[in-house]
């Protein structure tokens, strides 16, 4: 019986340490997974800053996890200097980061109803003017990261601090390389799940002459990634997807496939 990814390529863009999922859920469909990460996670260690936030976690009220990285390497640092949750109210950007700090111990994680991002973490009753206004916010994430939810509390009456805990550099191969392990000229269509993935992917493209890739359709999370595909120059329409979940990306490539035939 044919599956239903079955002679299709699917380049997945993850970083490395979080692509496993996604790639054994397409290769169950059937699909190869070509992996190509296009951002490379370097946690930034145990810095004068993160110490002095994680120090007086005490002193916050809510805590915001702005991704799994952020759940993975600020839970090493929290857990390294003795420090606990403990009477804060704890917030993720997404199931998935949830799901990570329910597995790292942390208890009664609230996550946005179906929009994972700043502006959906701004939607929920919690953050709400009412419920921030006065209370200190403590946000975990990369560096460099947008400033929306941070402006948005602020302007709410929050008192907000970042502790960066990560930083995310362009990955070294080339992808022409990496294609040419795979022996494919082009992928089928490209998974991107974050906005940077897709600029960096663009920047290979042109660094590397490979501009049939514009041509490939991209399969994206969010309405903000798919402006930036067409902003960029990629010709085909961007497949939506709201939810970045393994499952939800793959039951989208199957839709495509779907529809491709």
């Amino acid at each position: 019986m044919t599956r239903p990814l079955e002679g299709y390529a699917i380049l997945v863009t993850r970083p490395e340490e979080q692509a496993h999922g996604l790639i054994d859920e397409i290769e169950k469909q059937g699909g190869l997974a070509v992996l190509a990460p296009m951002i490379v996670i370097r946690a930034l260690g145990d810095t004068p800053a993160s110490r002095e936030a994680i120090d007086k976690l005490a002193d916050y009220h809510v805590v915001i996890f702005i991704s799994r990285n952020a759940a993975d390497i600020g839970m090493q640092l929290v857990k390294s200097r003795n420090k606990s949750f403990a009477g804060l109210q704890v917030y993720a950007v997404g199931v998935g980061t949830g799901a990570r700090l329910k597995e790292l111990g942390v208890t009664g994680v609230h996550t946005p109803k179906g929009e994972f991002s700043s502006e959906g973490l701004l939607k929920m009753p919690g953050l709400s003017a009412h419920e921030i206004e006065g209370k200190r916010v403590l946000i975990m994430r990369g560096a460099g990261g947008r400033e929306v939810l941070a402006h948005g509390l602020q302007q709410r009456g929050a008192h907000v601090d970042y502790c960066e805990v990560y930083e995310r550099i362009v990955p070294p191969q080339p992808l022409g390389e990496v294609l040419k392990k795979y022996g494919i000229t082009k992928p089928d269509i490209v998974c991107i799940t974050s906005l940077e993935a897709v600029t960096n992917l663009a920047e290979k493209i042109d660094q590397e002459g490979l501009e049939l890739l514009y041509d490939v359709p991209l399969l994206v999370v969010g309405a903000r990634t798919a402006h930036e595909v067409e902003r960029l120059g990629f010709t085909e329409p961007p497949v939506m997807v709201e939810n970045p979940g393994d499952q939800s990306i793959v039951e989208a490539l199957i839709e495509w496939v779907e529809d491709e035939r």
